[in-house]
């Protein structure tokens, strides 16, 4: 399982390039000195998982020194050090979490990047490799034992979605553990019974958040989630990437099949096009439909991130109208103004940066010229919103980071975004970093 790196970006305009690669260089100038960054939570508080982590710590600011080592050697020893923190403040513990995008897996893939980079890290790696296997078996049993549970135990961030992501990475001894993820991805179309109704195994039987927003009936009886992070738009990615890398397992394409048939019926359209809701409660299920209006630009939920998912299912399985389906729906995005995108940050996951990215993706379409236009305006909207000249104070962490501060990680913060700019800026990426968004 060799994993090739490629990049369907187009050229951007070079003013726009200078810009995007300046600001990318002046994050990664202040990250390159950890002593430049807040640690402590504004109440003073934090979760291990928030400075060790890829989303949010150490482990996903290496990412990105370790993505420049090809234009400069020296940033390998930043990449190693941020490495040897996350590796430091795993030793000894006992309550890690190992999905992805968290202690275990999450700094495994960085090693791996790493190592892709300038090698070394294979006696850590094959650590990290046995812990993430033995998760995954758990993670496994219980879904063969356990008819439901939460979106955590297949989806990108915690399960086993990400598990195989990142196993599919790792490539060489891993594959007889990637099958048997796959056919646990596989089993979970399969209906099962649920409070009276029929709903595939994907069901997560908590609501998608617990605000005082969430209906009544999310919060009885859970929710399909449709998302890309947390729903089944993720187990499709990991199922067509890893048919394309030619893993393939019995039931693998009619499964896939099954997915985007999910996605189709729940589907919606307004005035720009379709798009996808974020979740699907148990009347919707029943009743076939969704009334629930578009959501933001994002990664994690609706198009641009389930475009991509269902643009890779039509690559690996040859489906033009899915293809279809899937540029349509990036179309639809492109015709919105980027004023009601109701994206109100530059992260990854759900801000300006994801967009960015994804767009990326499909700028060889027949609305190539459209999505490669929006791409420019994205980054004049990043470049504004991000001033490089009076960058905020970067704090490693995830949530109660105080007014003047942004996080510095991976998923939700400027290490991601110097990424997305640098992907924008000189097309044809260095590391496969992306695959950590289950998006190749």
């Amino acid at each position: 399982m060799t994993h090739t790196v490629t990049s369907s970006h187009s050229p951007p305009v070079p003013r726009l390039a200078r810009q995007a690669s300046a600001l990318a260089e002046r994050i990664a100038d202040v990250l390159r000195d950890a002593g430049n960054l807040e640690v402590e939570a504004e109440d003073g508080s934090r979760e291990p998982w928030q400075t060790l982590s890829l989303a949010s710590g150490y482990a996903g600011i290496s990412v990105l020194f370790s993505d420049r080592v090809s234009r400069d050697p020296a940033e390998r020893l930043v990449a190693h050090r941020y490495l040897g923190m996350a590796s430091a403040g795993l030793a000894g513990r006992q309550d890690l979490a190992h999905g992805l995008h968290y202690e275990v897996a999450g700094l495994g893939f960085a090693l791996d990047l790493a190592r892709r980079a300038g090698g070394g890290y294979e006696t850590s790696l094959v650590t990290i490799d046995a812990l993430v296997i033995e998760r995954a078996r758990r993670l496994r049993h219980l879904v063969r034992t356990t008819p439901l549970d939460t979106m955590a135990r297949f989806d990108v961030l915690d399960g086993l979605t990400g598990f195989a992501r990142y196993l599919l990475l790792r490539g060489g001894g891993t594959a007889p553990e990637v099958e048997e993820l796959l056919i646990s991805l596989v089993s979970m179309v399969n209906p099962v019974e649920h409070a009276g109704r029929h709903v595939p195994r994907y069901w997560s039987t908590v609501p998608p958040n617990w605000r005082p927003e969430t209906g009544e009936s999310l919060r009885r009886h859970g929710h399909l989630n449709l998302g890309l992070a947390h729903g089944i738009a993720g187990p499709l990615a990991v199922l067509a990437t890893a048919h394309a890398d030619g893993v393939v397992v019995p039931g693998q394409a009619e499964a896939m099949s099954a997915l985007v048939t999910l996605l189709g019926t729940f589907q919606r359209a307004d005035r720009y096009g379709p798009y996808w809701p974020d979740v699907v409660s148990l009347e919707e299920f029943d009743a076939g439909r969704s009334d629930a209006a578009r959501g933001r630009v994002s990664w994690c939920y609706g198009a641009p991130g389930v475009s991509r998912a269902v643009q890779l299912a039509g690559r690996a399985l040859g489906r033009p109208d899915w293809l279809l389906l899937a540029q349509e729906s990036v179309a639809s995005v492109v015709r919105i103004p980027l004023d009601a995108w109701r994206i109100d940050h530059w992260s990854l996951c759900h801000g300006w940066a994801g967009a960015l990215h994804l767009l990326g993706y499909f700028t060889d379409g027949p609305d190539g010229h459209l999505v490669r236009q929006c791409r420019d305006r994205v980054v004049e909207r990043i470049v504004r919103a991000v001033d490089g000249d009076r960058l905020p104070t970067f704090a490693v962490g995830h949530d109660h980071i105080g007014p003047g501060r942004e996080p510095a990680g991976f998923l939700g913060g400027a290490a991601g975004l110097a990424l997305a700019l640098d992907d924008y800026a000189a097309p044809g990426r260095a590391l496969p970093w992306p695959s950590a968004l289950a998006v190749m």
